[in-house]
């Protein structure tokens, strides 16, 4: 018998925004004056070097005001180019905060959804980059509450971070809440930690790291109504 969840969780970018694409889109804005021909080598080395910091932030080694001081710096220095780090972020920041390209679907399912389900989003995202591309993609209407990493004080996968949305969604229980997010370091192992169900949006048929239990996976956003609704 299909369990019947009451609240849903939803991670942001690689759920519902295709955050890699406009990533891409603004990197190649701020790489180009550098040379044609190795943007997308600096983009396959922006992309190392900020998986790698948010990595240590999300167990809690580094700030995300760490994250955005360095990332573009270090980019630079490994190209030997001589350019202002702090003023690529600010420039990259202010165009990703008007790029909003949603995972084909996504919003079909939230209008199929919305109606049977309380919804809300988790994300470690930056506050300032995701309340105007909520907005500008039309997807905050959907949500009753969105939960910012940055606001809160804690992340995903902390057990705090869970805490906190739990003490703030009134009446709201564990045993009837699912998290939908594509990452296993932070959506899954922090809907585990927290004690709910997990629905792991796998698009890539990643393996799942050993020990780690997944309560459902998908392959297209698109799957996810029928797993809960029928």
């Amino acid at each position: 018998m299909r369990k019947q969840y009451k609240t849903l969780l939803f991670d942001v970018d690689g759920t519902l925004m295709d955050f890699d694409a406009s990533e891409a889109e603004q990197l190649r804005y701020i790489f180009q004056p550098f040379g044609e021909d190795r943007v997308e080598s600096m983009i396959d080395t922006y992309r190392r070097i900020n998986h790698e910091l948010w990595d240590s932030y999300e167990k809690g080694l580094i700030t995300k005001l760490h994250i955005t001081d360095a990332r573009f710096d270090a980019v630079f220095k490994e190209y030997g180019i001589t350019a202002d780090g702090k003023d690529a972020e600010l420039r990259y920041r202010r165009r990703l905060n008007q790029s909003a390209i949603l995972i084909p679907g996504a919003v079909n399912v939230l209008e199929e959804l919305k109606d049977h389900f309380q919804m809300y989003v988790v994300t470690n995202g930056f506050a300032d980059t995701q309340k105007p591309r909520m907005a500008d993609s039309g997807l905050d209407r959907y949500f009753i509450e969105s939960f910012i990493s940055e606001e809160i004080g804690y992340q995903k996968p902390q057990k705090e971070f869970f805490d906190y949305c739990f003490s703030h969604m009134n009446g709201v229980e564990r045993d009837s809440t699912l998290i939908i997010g594509d990452s296993l370091k932070s959506d899954i192992k922090g809907g585990i930690q927290a004690g709910i169900d997990t629905c792991w949006y796998n698009p890539h048929g990643k393996e799942a790291d050993a020990g780690m239990t997944v309560t459902m996976e998908i392959r297209d956003i698109k799957e996810l109504p029928h797993l809960l609704l029928c």
